[in-house]
């Protein structure tokens, strides 16, 4: 528990880990998040799923969130700190140094901005529910995505003001409340640069706000043009009701990585379903009124520890299926 791992800067960024019962130095899966890597385990069982199967699971509070030091700049600390991450699990004495990768949406994002930065011992990763550029990210089309205001809001600043002892609210329900008051007003107001909400708790918000999404600033957001700089197997997915970037981002990266490598040895899978952002269980046959039937979900779990399994146990590059897109129709089902 809150095992420390040091970044190259001297930053300590702290980490849950999970091992088999069995001796010996086994495959190693890194997840990345700024949710809490407790609420992590509470909540989801594919940690433990994957210890059952052989693997060491490593959960860890990014920088600047929760358990680890450091000061929150989202995404933009991911690239460097993920490939240390990497390098760090690969190394430690329970580690055979095949190291894998998984989450979805932030804990998905930190893993392509990781790889591209090409640690050597990243051999499989799946990232869902992604991006592929900050142009269609932070923005949407050329236009500022607003979602990122109760983003912040409701995910960041709570916490900001406990670390800096910052006036505001910090419990669920002081935050839910404070949103009805303070929504309205943050939301309709222009210009978004000169918001007087939020500036202490995330001043990331309008650094980013001071570039277009053509600036050259965003450039180390981009994973576009970098699919040659990891040779990693990837599994991609997202949901046809995913926020917009992620199926632009998980057909856009797939497809980048089929045309970086040779001919049949992408390494690269892609599955889409009827989902909304955040959910691909087994049970995810409903969005809305429409129920798109008991095909419509997998069991997530057991797709990535399927995959890890050909690609960190079998200890080959070249394995596992070429190509393989699977797709959920809608209306067939």
């Amino acid at each position: 528990h809150d095992v420390a791992v040091p970044m190259r800067d001297g930053v300590i960024l702290r980490a849950d880990i999970y091992r088999p019962k069995t001796e010996g130095k086994h495959p190693v899966l890194v997840y990345r998040t700024p949710y809490d890597k407790q609420y992590a385990a509470d909540a989801y069982q594919t940690h433990l799923r994957a210890v059952e199967r052989g693997y060491v699971v490593v959960l860890q509070d990014v920088r600047g969130r929760h358990a680890s030091d450091g000061i929150f700049n989202p995404y933009f600390n991911e690239g460097k700190d993920g490939f240390d991450t990497i390098e760090w699990a690969a190394k430690e004495a329970w580690s055979n140094g095949q190291v894998g990768t998984f989450g979805l949406s932030y804990p998905g994002a930190v893993q392509w901005l990781a790889a591209v930065q090409s640690p050597p011992h990243l051999k499989a990763m799946v990232p869902a529910m992604t991006f592929s550029n900050p142009g269609n990210f932070f923005y949407m089309n050329g236009v500022f995505d607003m979602s990122w205001l109760p983003w912040t809001y409701f995910n960041i600043a709570p916490e900001a003001r406990i670390r800096n002892n910052l006036p505001g609210p910090t419990s669920d329900a002081e935050v839910a409340a404070a949103w009805q008051r303070d929504a309205e007003a943050m939301l309709s107001f222009v210009p978004l640069s000169e918001l007087p909400f939020l500036r202490e708790e995330a001043p990331f918000y309008f650094e980013w706000l001071e570039h277009e999404p053509t600036d050259p600033w965003w450039a180390w957001a981009d994973i576009r043009g970098h699919y040659d700089a990891t040779d990693a197997a990837v599994l991609n997915i997202s949901g046809w009701y995913d926020e917009a970037y992620g199926p632009e981002g998980a057909t856009t990266n797939h497809n980048g990585l089929v045309a970086a490598r040779p001919q049949g040895k992408s390494r690269s899978e892609l599955i889409l379903g009827p989902w909304q952002h955040g959910v691909v269980e087994s049970a995810a046959r409903e969005l809305g009124e429409l129920d798109f039937g008991p095909t419509a979900g997998i069991d997530y779990d057991a797709e990535l520890l399927n995959f890890f399994d050909r690609y960190l146990k079998v200890g080959t590059l070249d394995g596992g299926s070429a190509e393989a897109v699977r797709y959920f129709v809608m209306g067939a089902n």
